[in-house]
């Protein structure tokens, strides 16, 4: 796992989410779900972690997405945080946005063209890994919600590495269990993914009648949605998202960007 996550607690981490002590917008103690049958399909069709979408999303969908995390400039007049598409920065550092992008590399074209990598100038926080701000989550929400059959029926899974610390829930417990990451389970409507669970936003969600799967894992700065034609095509249209198209056998690692330069090391180590 990555120890370099910040913490619940962490100002870096908490100004993610809009008001997280909201009643409307946190999950409690007693919403985590002892039944985690309904998650089960996931594990089923999910035995392993081969380090592509296909290994976060199930490999049943038509298309599958990317909804790349933003990262954020802080105004300097009142140090609001203004989300920062990686298109803007890929305008500053001369590199290419497409499928398989890393964080990363995107910037390492910048260093390669002799520009710099942009922060300070076109952003000045990295996008968030395996979490967006809250406003994301409505965005992402609100156009998944016209995809589904079933709104008001949606599950969310929140890895237990993280979201549990600090809330007393039992350990071992019930858990959707997937290669190297198990979820507590709790149930709402796809409108909940704003909701957070000590902190954090979902790392996997779906609607009952299983009409996409969204995946945000732990160490990653994108989200993986797979999803009907329609649906896949309607996402990027949304103004508050920034979305490119993959696959299902895309790798998802940091150095999976075969287009811009790769960088000596990981991103952040």
């Amino acid at each position: 796992m990555n120890d370099g996550i910040p913490g619940p607690g962490d100002p870096q981490h908490m100004n993610r989410h809009v008001d997280p002590n909201s009643e409307s917008l946190v999950w409690r103690v007693d919403d985590v779900l002892e039944d985690t049958s309904h998650g089960d399909w996931i594990a089923q069709t999910l035995p392993r972690f081969e380090y592509t979408v296909g290994s976060l999303v199930p490999p049943i969908f038509t298309l599958y997405s990317r909804v790349l995390h933003p990262a954020a400039r802080i105004d300097p007049d009142t140090g609001e945080r203004v989300p920062v598409r990686w298109a803007e920065v890929a305008v500053h550092t001369g590199g290419v946005i497409h499928q398989t992008v890393e964080w990363g590399s995107l910037l390492q074209a910048g260093v390669h063209h002799g520009v710099g990598d942009g922060s300070g100038i076109v952003w000045n926080q990295e996008p968030d890994e395996g979490d967006m701000p809250e406003e994301q989550f409505a965005a992402l929400a609100d156009a998944l919600v016209q995809h589904t059959t079933t709104p008001d029926d949606c599950w969310f899974g929140f890895w237990e590495g993280r979201a549990g610390h600090g809330m007393n829930l039992p350990h071992p417990g019930p858990r959707v269990h997937i290669p190297f990451r198990d979820n507590y389970l709790l149930h709402g409507t796809v409108r909940d993914a704003v909701r957070t669970l000590g902190g954090w936003g979902p790392n996997l969600w779906w609607p009952q009648d299983r009409a996409w799967f969204v995946a945000s894992d732990i160490d990653l700065m994108s989200t993986y949605i797979g999803s009907s034609t329609a649906c896949a095509l309607a996402l990027p249209a949304h103004p508050d998202l920034e979305v490119i198209d993959t696959s299902s056998s895309r790798k998802v690692t940091w150095d999976s960007d075969h287009i811009n330069p790769l960088p000596p090391r990981p991103y952040g180590q």
